[in-house]
């Protein structure tokens, strides 16, 4: 089966009538090829395109299946994508300082590059201050018709970015912890699985005193860590006590600083990502306590700071440049009338390292 431009969620097969005839039957989907196939929607997007992404192995399969069962491209749909910009806008409103320093958003925009070069679209970024100028720079590039939708990130209770893109009738994905049934696109990622990861480690190396350093309790996913974090932490016997921070490395040294001069410091400290565990490690070094021989230390994020790290920092490796890539070609197939808005972030994989031992006794 040959394919070409970018294939779209809509296809139809054709049943031969009892006359010989054609009627139409059944629109089979790129929803359907995954589901059959049991892989994602975005593996059967990158397989048909000719993308990266996936093995041959699972590229013939995609083919196979497709010619199969007669899926063809959407006409109308590939024609929407043709007569529209092939840009994605991101609009970032946090501190450009932060941004170049956390891990996260750097890998999430080079997955998000490296997705958008594949299907040779464009990316428009800005980095906006934090007082409801990224609403404006929405407002304007919407009206402006300068791109096809919007990729959004750290979504906020109230969010108004996202009333503002649906009066304005542009799409979106926002990165999320949560599905709210709104008509918005999302790229799901609970934190039950992280969560999970990290306390199953815990508690196998016998920790019951454990401190968690979040990020900003503004963030709706930072407050949906620390209610499962509670939860799963009181199921297992693991006491946590919470402390906010700012993902800032000052505050990530200030606050590790206060835990480990308590009376009753932890025997481990989770950060909420790894440039705060970086400062952690670093403040635990200079006040002479033994990593991880008195305290442990953990990261939410992993990243190349973790690694090089001395001792290595153990994270969740949160597969930001897959996540990144998924979120685009949720957008692109929003934009090209898919009408399944949500997808699965793809799973995180913890990443032991020695900065996590067996709890002080």
């Amino acid at each position: 089966m040959t394919t070409s431009g970018s294939v779209t969620d809509g296809g139809e097969v054709g049943d031969d009538g009892p006359q010989g005839g054609t009627r139409r039957s059944h629109r089979v989907t790129i929803s359907d090829l995954a589901r059959r196939l049991h892989i994602s929607k975005a593996s059967v997007s990158y397989a048909l395109n000719g993308r990266a992404g996936v093995s041959e192995e699972t590229r013939q399969r995609v083919l196979d299946l497709a010619e199969e069962l007669g899926f063809h491209p959407n006409s109308a749909a590939v024609a929407l994508s043709a007569s529209r910009t092939r840009t994605i806008g991101i609009v970032i409103a946090r501190d450009p300082a932060l941004i170049s320093t956390e891990a996260f958003y750097m890998r999430t925009l080079v997955g998000i590059e490296q997705y958008l070069n594949e299907v040779d679209s464009s990316l428009l970024l800005r980095l906006t201050g934090e007082h409801g100028e990224d609403l404006d720079v929405l407002r304007r590039w919407s009206r402006q018709g300068r791109v096809d939708g919007f990729i959004l990130f750290d979504e906020h209770d109230d969010d108004p970015r996202i009333p503002l893109l649906k009066e304005l009738g542009v799409p979106c994905v926002v990165v999320s912890s949560n599905a709210p049934d709104d008509s918005v696109g999302r790229l799901i990622s609970s934190p039950e699985e992280t969560v999970g990861l990290l306390l199953d480690h815990l508690v196998e190396l016998g920790h019951r005193n454990v401190a968690h350093i979040s990020g900003p309790f503004t963030f709706v996913h930072e407050r949906l860590r620390v209610k499962i974090l509670q939860e799963q932490a009181a199921a297992r016997g693991v006491a946590v006590r919470h402390i906010e921070g700012s993902y800032r490395y000052d505050d990530g040294a200030e606050l590790t600083r206060q835990l480990l001069t308590d009376p009753n410091p932890p025997s481990a400290i989770v950060l909420g990502n790894d440039l705060m565990a970086v400062a952690a490690l670093r403040v635990a070094l200079d006040l002479g306590t033994a990593v991880p021989a008195e305290v442990s230390i953990l990261a939410w994020d992993d990243s190349p700071l973790c690694e090089l790290a001395r001792p290595g920092i153990t994270a969740v490796d949160q597969k930001t440049m897959e996540r990144g890539r998924a979120a685009a070609d949720l957008l692109l197939r929003i934009v090209t009338g898919d009408n399944e808005i949500h997808e699965e972030a793809p799973a995180g994989e913890l990443r032991p390292r020695d900065s996590s031992g067996p709890a002080p006794f």
